[in-house]
């Protein structure tokens, strides 16, 4: 799965041709991945694999983006999407470089059955039973990106995935490793799926509401790393505007910082070959740096480059999170559930989203408890937080003293899906809209 054998001095050469007037900036980006998949249902297990690999050049100039990509490793497939992507024919002439060599024999993935085995163990010590359609996933790429005087290192990612289906919804995980532990805590999620399936939702209300790390972990991602993309901001005006701006409580203190992800998917550079930016997003509640890939970067001298993501080498790279950090508080959970009494408590969100225009924002759980005389007590169906997000992230009244890492999920946006991670102890937010689901 390495690149090893790439001639990144003839490619870097051949951008220098197309990238010939002042203020370009050309790239090229390489990829390998390959997906293993064992998904194991009453049939009985069936597995896929899918490999990938190829390649893409982009060429910005005078504000406008060309991209042009390509499947297969092979020199004649650069110099076309080169000359594609420089939309006329470079004055110099363009050398085949060499390219990697082929892919070697896919690696065996024992790991993903006895993970899902350690599973289904679990449910079962619980005393029950259900239909469970389980599918674990192994993940696995490279990429490198070279630009005309910037030869980044080739970046590394290995991480897993499963994603469990039953009659009465679905419990999804990203994760850096496939130990006991992280078997134990999707079926304890499943069971508790399972157990709260007739539940009846909660009344719609305005209520005090204890956020589990995992749910405090999408909130994240979706109120906060979305928000302060800088293509998301610039949709509603200038995205320098908002550096300053008090967005949240004071005890809100958020990073995102690529190089202290879990081992496995850390990162020392993004998919523009920069190097990425400790960056802090929110300090006491109040925006200090948005999520700024390089070509949004070059247009201000407020915004740092080192966000650039992308979902595949077929789509164009843009500013996002890669693990964020909420910093812990000084809250013990017994002292936030003592003080949300008639509140709800939330242990995962199968799902968030914000409306970038309206500023609205809804976080979705599948089953709550309620919280009565400081303790967690009976199970609720599914249901709905909601608001306006300046509004919703000024009623953090609290925040917990530890922190869980893990895969805060799959992110899906602009069509580009991409794992994001975080770390994040427990929230408690006052006076929340609830609705039913």
């Amino acid at each position: 799965m390495d690149l090893a054998g790439l001639d990144t001095a003839a490619v870097a050469r051949a951008l220098g041709e197309i990238a010939d007037r002042e203020g370009d900036l050309a790239d090229a980006f390489l990829e390998r991945l390959e997906e293993v998949e064992l998904v194991q249902g009453e049939d009985g297990p069936t597995s896929r694999l899918r490999r990938e690999e190829g390649l893409a050049v982009r060429l910005v100039r005078e504000g406008r983006t060309h991209l042009a990509s390509r499947d297969g490793l092979v020199p004649a497939a650069f110099v076309e999407a080169a000359r594609q992507a420089a939309r006329a024919q470079p004055r110099g002439v363009l050398a085949e470089p060499a390219m990697p060599a082929g892919l070697a024999p896919p690696e065996a993935a024992p790991e993903l059955a006895e993970f899902a085995l350690t599973v289904e163990r679990a449910i079962r010590a619980r005393h029950v039973a259900f239909p469970l359609r389980l599918a674990v996933r192994r993940h696995r790429r490279v990429v490198q990106v070279i630009g005309p005087r910037l030869v980044a290192p080739a970046s590394a990612e290995r991480f897993w995935s499963a994603a469990a289906h039953t009659p009465w919804g679905a419990v999804g995980r990203l994760l850096p490793g496939l130990g006991a532990g992280a078997a134990e805590e999707l079926a304890l999620a499943l069971v508790a799926l399972f157990r709260t399936r007739f539940a009846e939702p909660p009344a719609a209300a305005r209520a005090t509401v204890v956020l589990a790390p995992a749910a405090a972990a999408v909130l994240l991602h979706e109120a906060v790393a979305h928000a302060l993309e800088v293509d998301t901001l610039a949709r509603s005006g200038n995205p320098e505007s908002a550096v300053g701006v008090a967005l949240g409580a004071a005890s809100l203190n958020v990073l995102d910082d690529p190089a202290a992800a879990p081992e496995g998917v850390a990162r020392s550079t993004d998919d523009e070959g920069q190097p990425v930016v400790r960056r802090w997003l929110l300090r006491g509640g109040v925006v200090e740096q948005p999520l700024a890939d390089a070509c949004w970067a070059r247009s201000s001298t407020m915004l740092l480059p080192g966000a650039g993501r992308r979902g595949s080498r077929h789509a164009l790279p843009g500013p996002r999170s890669t693990y964020l950090e909420l910093l812990p508080g000084d809250a013990k959970e017994a002292d936030l559930l003592a003080a949300s009494r008639g509140g709800l408590y939330l242990p995962e969100a199968s799902r968030g989203a914000l409306d970038p225009l309206s500023g609205t924002f809804h976080l979705e759980a599948r089953h709550a408890r309620r919280i009565a005389g400081g303790e967690l007590g009976e199970a609720t169906g599914p249901c709905r937080l909601q608001g306006r997000l300046s509004d919703l992230l000024a009623q953090v009244s609290g925040v917990g003293d530890q922190a869980s890492p893990g895969g805060a999920g799959w992110c899906a946006k602009g069509g580009q899906k991409l794992a994001v991670w975080a770390s994040a102890p427990a929230l408690r937010l006052e006076s929340v809209e609830i609705e039913p689901r």
